[in-house]
């Protein structure tokens, strides 16, 4: 009787364990407390006169709330983070650097009830560039024909075709052609395991990006054996050299 206690014990923390891994990323905890209380103070320093004392948005949009999730939903984070780094705060003749954004991202998140983990969000970690903005309970299914984003490596298939390699997992998107900010971010995101076949290439000139890294937009279909994007859009990101 005692054994078999045990092993259902042992069972049932499995299942939990399994069903805690399924949680997305960002409600895991993708920054500290500390970091964001950096960020706090960052923020009612240098933002807050823009986006309000709660980031409900005065002149400037709101980063908390429904008007956070439209914007910014499915999104991975660094996009958030591209924005804020290129273009805040504008034109009041302050200097913030790169860190001290990234900080006002993890206050930015707390607000939005995501929750703090062990580790700090980081320019170099990979949760920067590949945990999506998500809403609790909000799963990112990849299905087929969804729209997405992948990062690969351009170059010839068999027939005269076009295939991305190395490519990382697809991110769904909203959005069939990235914005400067969510290039920039998809340029920090790491090189994958898979093999897409690329339809409609040809109006994106592809023999001019052989051997570049690129970010990919479109529909997909994924099967045994069968991977495909349908294009809507094909961006070079610079060299495959990783």
């Amino acid at each position: 009787m005692r054994s078999f206690i045990v092993a259902a014990l042992v069972l049932t923390c499995a299942i939990a364990g399994k069903a805690q891994n399924t949680e997305p990323r960002i409600w895991q905890g993708v920054y500290t407390t500390d970091q964001a209380e950096r960020g706090k103070t960052s923020f009612n320093s240098s933002c807050l006169r823009c986006h309000g004392d709660k980031l409900q948005g005065n002149t400037a949009p709101a980063l908390s709330g429904d008007r956070f999730f439209t914007t910014w939903g499915n999104e991975p984070i660094a996009s958030l983070f591209a924005k804020i780094r290129d273009t805040m705060p504008p034109n009041f003749g302050t200097s913030i650097d790169d860190q001290t954004k990234l900080d006002i991202v993890a206050y930015i998140l707390q607000t939005n009830g995501y929750p703090s983990g062990a580790g700090e969000l980081t320019q170099n970690g990979s949760d920067l560039a590949t945990a999506q903005i998500l809403k609790k309970g909000e799963q990112a299914l990849v299905q087929n024909f969804s729209l997405v984003q992948a990062v690969g490596c351009l170059g010839r298939g068999p027939d005269n075709t076009w295939v991305l390699t190395r490519t990382s997992d697809p991110l769904v998107t909203r959005d069939d052609a990235p914005s400067p900010q969510s290039l920039a971010s998809a340029a920090t995101r790491p090189l994958g395991t898979r093999t897409f076949r690329l339809l409609s290439a040809k109006p994106f000139s592809p023999e001019s990006h052989q051997g570049h890294k690129m970010e990919a937009r479109g529909l997909i279909y994924s099967d045994a054996g069968d991977e495909r994007l349908t294009l809507t859009s094909l961006m070079m990101m610079g060299a495959c050299s990783e």
